[in-house]
Protein backbone atom coordinates (compact mmCIF):
# COMPACT_ATOMS: atom_id res chain seq x y z
CA UNK A 1 0.00 0.00 0.00
CA UNK A 2 1.06 3.90 -1.17
CA UNK A 3 2.42 5.25 2.65
CA UNK A 4 1.43 8.44 1.11
CA UNK A 5 -1.53 7.32 0.54
CA UNK A 6 -4.58 9.35 3.48
CA UNK A 7 -8.00 8.23 4.34
CA UNK A 8 -10.63 9.93 3.16
CA UNK A 9 -11.88 10.48 6.80
CA UNK A 10 -9.36 11.71 8.98
CA UNK A 11 -8.38 9.38 11.77
CA UNK A 12 -8.23 10.54 15.35
CA UNK A 13 -5.03 8.77 16.58
CA UNK A 14 -2.48 7.88 14.64
CA UNK A 15 -0.11 5.35 15.99
CA UNK A 16 3.50 4.82 14.62
CA UNK A 17 5.55 1.81 14.78
CA UNK A 18 9.26 1.47 13.96
CA UNK A 19 9.89 -2.18 12.62
CA UNK A 20 13.74 -3.79 13.04
CA UNK A 21 14.23 -7.53 12.72
CA UNK A 22 11.20 -8.31 14.86
CA UNK A 23 9.24 -11.02 12.65
CA UNK A 24 8.45 -13.04 15.23
CA UNK A 25 6.56 -10.23 17.52
CA UNK A 26 5.08 -7.57 15.56
CA UNK A 27 2.35 -9.75 14.84
CA UNK A 28 0.77 -9.13 18.18
CA UNK A 29 1.90 -6.09 18.53
CA UNK A 30 -0.54 -5.27 15.26
CA UNK A 31 -3.40 -7.53 16.14
CA UNK A 32 -3.31 -5.76 20.10
CA UNK A 33 -3.87 -2.76 18.09
CA UNK A 34 -7.14 -4.01 15.63
CA UNK A 35 -8.38 -5.39 18.95
CA UNK A 36 -8.87 -1.89 20.40
CA UNK A 37 -12.34 -0.93 21.48
CA UNK A 38 -11.16 2.36 20.31
CA UNK A 39 -11.31 1.96 15.81
CA UNK A 40 -10.46 5.94 14.86
CA UNK A 41 -7.33 4.87 14.31
CA UNK A 42 -3.90 4.50 11.77
CA UNK A 43 -1.18 2.90 11.75
CA UNK A 44 2.29 3.80 9.83
CA UNK A 45 4.75 1.19 10.64
CA UNK A 46 8.17 2.05 9.03
CA UNK A 47 10.74 -0.79 8.72
CA UNK A 48 13.97 -0.04 9.28
CA UNK A 49 16.14 -2.22 7.35
CA UNK A 50 15.22 -5.15 8.71
CA UNK A 51 17.58 -8.13 7.82
CA UNK A 52 14.58 -10.90 8.53
CA UNK A 53 10.50 -11.34 7.21
CA UNK A 54 9.39 -8.29 9.00
CA UNK A 55 9.15 -6.68 5.37
CA UNK A 56 7.05 -9.31 4.42
CA UNK A 57 5.23 -9.85 7.43
CA UNK A 58 3.72 -6.39 8.02
CA UNK A 59 2.83 -5.90 4.28
CA UNK A 60 0.37 -8.81 4.86
CA UNK A 61 -1.02 -7.13 7.84
CA UNK A 62 -1.38 -3.89 5.89
CA UNK A 63 -3.18 -5.65 2.71
CA UNK A 64 -5.00 -6.97 5.10
CA UNK A 65 -6.67 -4.08 6.99
CA UNK A 66 -6.69 -0.29 5.36
CA UNK A 67 -5.56 1.62 8.40
CA UNK A 68 -2.27 0.22 8.69
CA UNK A 69 0.45 1.94 5.68
CA UNK A 70 3.99 0.42 5.67
CA UNK A 71 6.97 2.90 4.69
CA UNK A 72 10.81 1.46 4.06
CA UNK A 73 13.82 2.75 5.19
CA UNK A 74 17.98 1.76 5.28
CA UNK A 75 18.32 0.90 9.10
CA UNK A 76 18.68 3.84 11.06
CA UNK A 77 17.33 3.12 14.67
CA UNK A 78 14.22 4.07 15.96
CA UNK A 79 14.51 7.94 16.16
CA UNK A 80 14.79 7.77 12.30
CA UNK A 81 11.82 5.51 12.37
CA UNK A 82 10.01 7.90 14.59
CA UNK A 83 10.66 10.51 12.54
CA UNK A 84 9.87 9.45 9.15
CA UNK A 85 6.62 7.80 11.07
CA UNK A 86 5.89 11.65 11.93
CA UNK A 87 5.90 12.71 8.69
CA UNK A 88 3.90 10.47 7.07
CA UNK A 89 1.16 10.08 9.44
CA UNK A 90 -2.48 11.94 8.60
CA UNK A 91 -2.00 15.68 9.11
CA UNK A 92 -5.62 15.74 9.92
CA UNK A 93 -4.97 12.82 13.52
CA UNK A 94 -5.73 14.49 17.14
CA UNK A 95 -3.53 12.09 18.69
CA UNK A 96 -0.17 10.29 18.03
CA UNK A 97 1.36 7.78 19.71
CA UNK A 98 4.37 5.59 19.38
CA UNK A 99 4.44 1.87 19.90
CA UNK A 100 7.00 -0.49 20.38
CA UNK A 101 7.13 -3.36 17.73
CA UNK A 102 7.29 -6.27 20.78
CA UNK A 103 4.67 -4.48 22.97
CA UNK A 104 1.37 -5.40 23.86
CA UNK A 105 -1.65 -3.21 24.80
CA UNK A 106 -4.73 -4.23 26.26
CA UNK A 107 -8.15 -3.85 24.76
CA UNK A 108 -9.25 -0.22 25.99
CA UNK A 109 -5.59 0.93 25.87
CA UNK A 110 -6.03 3.76 23.26
CA UNK A 111 -9.56 4.81 24.55
CA UNK A 112 -9.15 5.11 28.03
CA UNK A 113 -5.86 6.87 26.85
CA UNK A 114 -7.78 9.92 24.96
CA UNK A 115 -10.63 9.60 27.53
CA UNK A 116 -7.97 11.04 29.80
CA UNK A 117 -6.41 13.75 28.12
CA UNK A 118 -10.29 15.19 26.83
CA UNK A 119 -10.57 15.58 30.36
CA UNK A 120 -8.12 18.16 30.67
CA UNK A 121 -7.26 21.13 27.80
CA UNK A 122 -4.18 22.35 29.16
CA UNK A 123 -2.56 18.86 29.35
CA UNK A 124 -0.45 17.70 26.01
CA UNK A 125 -0.98 14.21 26.84
CA UNK A 126 -2.01 11.16 28.87
CA UNK A 127 0.08 8.40 30.12
CA UNK A 128 -0.55 4.76 32.22
CA UNK A 129 1.15 2.03 33.93
CA UNK A 130 2.92 -0.93 32.16
CA UNK A 131 3.95 -4.82 33.47
CA UNK A 132 6.23 -6.76 32.16
CA UNK A 133 5.84 -9.86 30.14
CA UNK A 134 8.58 -12.33 28.87
CA UNK A 135 9.36 -13.22 25.71
CA UNK A 136 6.50 -15.94 25.54
CA UNK A 137 3.62 -13.69 27.47
CA UNK A 138 4.47 -14.10 30.63
CA UNK A 139 3.79 -11.18 33.10
CA UNK A 140 6.69 -10.82 35.97
CA UNK A 141 7.99 -8.27 38.01
CA UNK A 142 10.70 -6.56 37.38
CA UNK A 143 11.79 -4.31 40.53
CA UNK A 144 13.89 -1.73 37.71
CA UNK A 145 10.85 -0.95 35.58
CA UNK A 146 8.25 -0.70 38.81
CA UNK A 147 10.64 2.24 40.27
CA UNK A 148 11.53 3.74 36.68
CA UNK A 149 9.17 2.98 34.15
CA UNK A 150 5.77 3.21 36.31
CA UNK A 151 7.50 5.40 39.02
CA UNK A 152 7.32 8.67 39.52
CA UNK A 153 9.49 10.98 41.36
CA UNK A 154 9.57 14.72 42.81
CA UNK A 155 12.32 16.70 44.73
CA UNK A 156 10.47 18.12 47.82
CA UNK A 157 11.08 21.71 49.47
CA UNK A 158 14.16 19.79 51.82
CA UNK A 159 15.69 18.65 48.40
CA UNK A 160 14.48 14.84 49.33
CA UNK A 161 12.98 12.71 46.10
CA UNK A 162 9.67 11.42 46.87
CA UNK A 163 7.00 9.36 45.01
CA UNK A 164 4.79 11.11 43.59
CA UNK A 165 1.14 11.51 44.54
CA UNK A 166 -1.27 9.04 41.53
CA UNK A 167 -3.66 12.07 41.48
CA UNK A 168 -0.79 14.73 40.77
CA UNK A 169 0.49 14.78 36.48
CA UNK A 170 3.28 13.83 35.16
CA UNK A 171 5.41 17.09 34.73
CA UNK A 172 8.76 19.23 33.45
CA UNK A 173 9.52 18.65 37.40
CA UNK A 174 9.17 15.04 37.51
CA UNK A 175 10.35 13.71 34.59
CA UNK A 176 14.03 14.83 35.57
CA UNK A 177 13.47 11.34 37.82
CA UNK A 178 11.45 8.91 35.87
CA UNK A 179 10.80 8.53 32.37
CA UNK A 180 7.70 6.51 31.98
CA UNK A 181 8.22 3.86 28.89
CA UNK A 182 7.84 2.37 26.63
CA UNK A 183 6.50 4.89 24.66
CA UNK A 184 3.07 2.88 24.29
CA UNK A 185 2.02 3.69 27.60
CA UNK A 186 1.62 7.34 26.38
CA UNK A 187 -0.92 9.51 24.26
CA UNK A 188 -0.15 12.90 23.49
CA UNK A 189 -1.36 15.89 21.00
CA UNK A 190 -0.41 15.99 17.65
CA UNK A 191 -0.16 20.00 17.96
CA UNK A 192 2.72 19.41 20.76
CA UNK A 193 4.67 17.17 18.32
CA UNK A 194 4.62 20.11 15.76
CA UNK A 195 5.91 22.49 18.17
CA UNK A 196 8.87 20.44 19.56
CA UNK A 197 10.10 18.29 16.23
CA UNK A 198 12.03 15.68 15.68
CA UNK A 199 13.45 12.88 18.43
CA UNK A 200 17.13 13.46 18.78
CA UNK A 201 18.71 10.51 17.43
CA UNK A 202 21.89 10.59 19.02
CA UNK A 203 20.34 9.87 22.33
CA UNK A 204 19.62 6.07 21.64
CA UNK A 205 17.92 4.43 24.14
CA UNK A 206 16.70 7.14 25.68
CA UNK A 207 15.66 9.16 22.89
CA UNK A 208 11.87 8.80 24.21
CA UNK A 209 12.72 10.49 27.44
CA UNK A 210 14.46 13.36 25.90
CA UNK A 211 11.27 13.94 23.93
CA UNK A 212 9.07 13.77 26.93
CA UNK A 213 10.47 16.15 28.85
CA UNK A 214 10.67 18.25 25.59
CA UNK A 215 6.64 17.71 25.34
CA UNK A 216 6.13 18.76 28.79
CA UNK A 217 7.44 22.43 28.53
CA UNK A 218 4.02 23.00 26.89
CA UNK A 219 2.16 21.18 29.63
CA UNK A 220 1.68 18.08 31.72
CA UNK A 221 0.78 14.37 31.03
CA UNK A 222 -1.91 13.16 33.24
CA UNK A 223 -1.33 9.90 34.64
CA UNK A 224 -3.96 7.19 34.56
CA UNK A 225 -3.01 4.65 37.11
CA UNK A 226 -3.96 1.72 35.53
CA UNK A 227 -1.87 -1.22 33.50
CA UNK A 228 -2.75 -1.12 30.16
CA UNK A 229 0.14 -2.19 28.15
CA UNK A 230 2.49 -5.40 28.35
CA UNK A 231 6.10 -4.12 28.12
CA UNK A 232 8.01 -7.24 26.38
CA UNK A 233 11.38 -8.30 27.79
CA UNK A 234 13.94 -10.03 25.27
CA UNK A 235 17.63 -10.18 24.65
CA UNK A 236 16.67 -8.29 21.57
CA UNK A 237 15.18 -5.30 23.19
CA UNK A 238 17.44 -2.01 22.49
CA UNK A 239 16.94 -1.11 26.35
CA UNK A 240 18.80 -3.89 26.89
CA UNK A 241 22.26 -2.38 26.07
CA UNK A 242 25.10 -2.09 28.24
CA UNK A 243 24.66 -0.08 31.38
CA UNK A 244 27.99 1.59 30.34
CA UNK A 245 25.88 3.34 27.60
CA UNK A 246 23.00 3.10 29.31
CA UNK A 247 24.35 5.56 31.80
CA UNK A 248 26.27 7.77 29.58
CA UNK A 249 22.79 8.55 27.74
CA UNK A 250 21.10 9.10 30.61
CA UNK A 251 23.56 11.95 31.91
CA UNK A 252 23.36 13.46 28.32
CA UNK A 253 19.73 13.37 28.49
CA UNK A 254 20.40 15.66 31.87
CA UNK A 255 22.94 17.46 30.57
CA UNK A 256 20.47 18.64 27.69
CA UNK A 257 18.04 19.12 29.86
CA UNK A 258 19.79 21.64 32.44
CA UNK A 259 21.06 23.55 29.17
CA UNK A 260 18.13 23.83 27.10
CA UNK A 261 17.63 27.39 25.58
CA UNK A 262 13.87 26.54 25.46
CA UNK A 263 13.93 25.94 29.41
CA UNK A 264 11.55 29.40 30.84
CA UNK A 265 12.72 31.06 34.10
CA UNK A 266 10.56 28.61 35.90
CA UNK A 267 12.23 25.81 34.35
CA UNK A 268 15.41 26.97 35.07
CA UNK A 269 15.29 27.11 38.38
CA UNK A 270 13.27 23.25 38.51
CA UNK A 271 16.29 21.62 36.63
CA UNK A 272 18.87 23.79 39.32
CA UNK A 273 17.01 22.01 42.04
CA UNK A 274 16.69 18.45 40.67
CA UNK A 275 20.22 18.84 39.96
CA UNK A 276 20.61 19.48 44.02
CA UNK A 277 18.44 16.93 44.85
CA UNK A 278 20.22 14.36 42.66
CA UNK A 279 23.39 15.37 44.25
CA UNK A 280 21.68 14.54 47.44
CA UNK A 281 20.45 11.16 46.76
CA UNK A 282 23.95 9.96 45.40
CA UNK A 283 25.79 11.80 48.54
CA UNK A 284 23.48 9.28 50.65
CA UNK A 285 24.39 6.47 48.56
CA UNK A 286 27.91 7.23 49.28
CA UNK A 287 27.59 7.92 52.73
CA UNK A 288 26.02 4.09 52.92
CA UNK A 289 28.53 2.10 51.15
CA UNK A 290 31.92 4.18 53.28
CA UNK A 291 29.43 2.80 56.28
CA UNK A 292 28.95 -0.66 54.73
CA UNK A 293 33.41 -1.25 54.10
CA UNK A 294 33.99 0.02 57.25
CA UNK A 295 32.11 -2.71 58.69
CA UNK A 296 33.62 -5.41 56.93
CA UNK A 297 37.00 -3.42 57.25
CA UNK A 298 37.90 -2.50 53.77
CA UNK A 299 39.45 0.15 54.09
CA UNK A 300 40.17 1.04 50.64
CA UNK A 301 36.43 0.35 49.49
CA UNK A 302 36.18 3.07 52.62
CA UNK A 303 38.34 5.60 51.03
CA UNK A 304 36.70 5.03 47.57
CA UNK A 305 33.47 5.93 49.09
CA UNK A 306 34.99 9.06 50.60
CA UNK A 307 36.00 10.29 47.55
CA UNK A 308 32.35 9.59 45.87
CA UNK A 309 30.94 11.72 49.11
CA UNK A 310 33.89 14.66 48.59
CA UNK A 311 33.00 14.44 44.92
CA UNK A 312 29.02 15.17 45.51
CA UNK A 313 29.14 17.13 47.93
CA UNK A 314 31.07 19.79 45.68
CA UNK A 315 28.67 19.27 42.75
CA UNK A 316 25.43 19.70 45.10
CA UNK A 317 27.43 22.94 45.96
CA UNK A 318 28.10 23.91 43.08
CA UNK A 319 24.49 23.76 41.69
CA UNK A 320 24.45 22.99 38.26
CA UNK A 321 26.53 20.08 36.24
CA UNK A 322 29.67 21.06 34.08
CA UNK A 323 29.74 23.23 31.21
CA UNK A 324 31.22 20.87 28.53
CA UNK A 325 29.33 20.19 25.56
CA UNK A 326 27.01 17.41 24.78
CA UNK A 327 29.19 15.41 22.62
CA UNK A 328 31.65 15.36 25.95
CA UNK A 329 28.82 14.51 28.12
CA UNK A 330 27.97 11.14 25.68
CA UNK A 331 31.77 10.23 25.98
CA UNK A 332 32.68 10.21 29.23
CA UNK A 333 31.43 9.02 32.26
CA UNK A 334 33.22 11.53 34.56
CA UNK A 335 30.87 14.50 32.84
CA UNK A 336 29.25 15.06 35.99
Amino acid sequence: MNPDAISPSPPVISVIIPAYNCQVFIVLTVRSLQAQTFKDWECVIIDDGSKDETLSVIRGLAAEDPRIRVATQPNAGPSSARNHGLRLIDPRSRYVSFMDSDDVWMPEALAALKAEVEKFPDAVGAHCRGRCIDKDGNVYVDPMYAANGNGRFISDAAGRIIQLDPAIPTSFQSLWFSNPYPPGLILTRRSAYDKVGSFDATLCPVEDWDMVIRLSRYGSFHFLDRVLLSYRRHPNNLSGQSDENNVRQIRAVLHKTFYSPENDPTQRRITRRNWRASEMLHLRQKLDIMKEQFAKYNFRGVFTAIAGVCMHLFRFARGYPSRISLEAVRSSFLAF
